[in-house]
């Protein structure tokens, strides 16, 4: 197996290259059990520096891609900052699923202090993502195909995965920024389903893009212990050609477009929606 600094000549190369390799940053994530990530930014800037590689999975979380330098051995400093970078996300709003750092070797110091950080994930994996924290070691075979290894056997808390099959080229070119929740099949693959939620709204509401057999539909419900302020909300929120329902367990707005329309259609529909939705909350 080759080096960081046989196969790259520098740690600079190699990040910038992986935040564009997707495949190489999901080989990572595969070992540790974390999601899938669609994109990533190379050299985010923070206060007092910037982070190597930050991936992101469908839904807007984060993963923190750490690299150690051209001497390979872990040091202090890069342990020190993997941790830090996955605070400062979290601080910064950002759900975070995990801090990585890569590197060719690391003393067993290190990896003790990150299994102990890593019990508070274990015993909360919803909440303290950011105590996610592991080492992977970096290596290349002699064609240069990147082959991440873990150190130890660590205990790995699968986390979901949410998979675009229907929606992916949509997502990836008109819902990049979306909080994208899950796609969903349903009546025998007759109906396809975005499910994705809107930051200005609280749980109850979930946004979604229904591809039926005759027409694709956009809309907004409201479900859960819906009240009668609830049904006016929802009748502020509802934009001209959208239909308002009330139905027992919900609230519904909704447009319904042609079987043909298109992906830019889908996307302008939502958005008109929500403007509606930051209207009110700008006048109310």
């Amino acid at each position: 197996m080759r080096t960081l600094r046989e196969q790259w000549g520098a740690e600079t190369k190699f990040t910038q290259s992986l935040a564009t390799d997707l495949e190489s940053l999901n080989k990572i994530n595969r070992l540790l059990g974390l999601p899938t990530v669609v994109k990533a930014v190379n050299e985010m800037s923070i206060l007092g520096g910037s982070i190597d590689v930050v991936g992101y999975t469908v839904k807007g979380e984060v993963i923190v891609y750490e690299h150690q330098d051209l001497s390979g051995k872990a040091d202090q400093t890069h342990v020190a900052k993997t941790s830090h970078y996955a605070l400062v996300l979290k601080n910064k709003g950002f759900k975070v699923l995990g801090a990585l750092l890569l590197c060719e070797s690391i003393d067993q110091i290190f990896l003790d202090n990150f299994d102990n950080i890593r019990q508070n994930y274990i015993r909360r994996p919803t909440q303290k993502g950011e105590c996610n924290i592991h080492a992977v070691k970096s290596q290349w075979t002699d064609n240069g195909e990147y082959i991440p290894e873990l150190f130890t056997d660590n205990d790995i808390v699968k986390g979901s995965d949410t998979v675009l099959d229907f929606y992916k080229e949509f997502v990836a070119v008109y819902g990049a920024e979306w909080i994208i929740q899950r796609e969903e099949t349903n009546n025998n693959g007759r109906a396809i389903t975005l499910w994705h939620r809107l930051p200005e709204l609280d749980n109850r509401y979930v946004a979604y893009v229904h591809n039926l057999t005759n027409s694709v539909n956009i809309g907004l419900h409201c479900v859960k212990s819906v009240t009668s302020r609830d049904e006016e909300i929802m009748q502020l929120f509802c934009p001209d050609s959208f239909e308002y329902r009330r139905a027992k367990d919900r609230v519904t707005i909704e447009l319904k477009l042609p079987k043909d329309s298109t992906h830019e259609e889908w996307a302008n529909a939502t958005e008109k929606m929500k403007r509606n939705i930051r209207k009110y909350f700008l006048t109310s």
